[in-house]
């Protein structure tokens, strides 16, 4: 399966031990992970609110790039489809990835449910996804 995080899984991932780290860290083992220079620019944006220095900012931007793949290049949906014109680019991204899913923790993302063929769901609403996927 081909899944897209979002900026707020992946800092959860990063600054917990708990639910996000552990779907996190199944997902690398078992499927094919994207994610967008957008949400690595959000990362570095929001990773110091949390304690995180500029050396570890990189290193987690490094393991993103040694283990994802980072969808760079891609175009602005033609209409704005959520509320906060910023979430349209985890959607173009998504698009361009051609991805089965979004994992995010975003409301603003989540309340759409699909977008294209991309199912939107909440970590929690993963597993199920994952069960059902063929």
């Amino acid at each position: 399966m081909r899944i897209f995080f979002d900026t707020n899984v992946i800092i959860s991932a990063f600054i917990t031990h708990g639910y996000a780290s552990e779907l996190f860290n199944y997902c690398l083992a078992n499927h094919r992970n994207y994610t967008s220079d957008f949400v690595i620019t959000g990362l570095e944006k929001n990773l110091p609110k949390f304690d995180y220095s500029k050396e570890e900012i990189k290193i987690v931007t490094g393991f993103l790039n040694i283990n994802f793949s980072i969808i760079s290049s891609y175009n602005k949906l033609e209409d704005r489809i959520c509320r906060d014109e910023n979430d349209d680019n985890i959607l173009a991204a998504a698009c361009k990835s051609e991805v089965d899913c979004i994992i995010t923790g975003d409301k603003d993302l989540l309340v759409l449910k699909k977008y294209s063929d991309i199912s939107i769901l909440s970590p929690r609403d993963f597993w199920s996804f994952e069960k059902s996927f063929k």
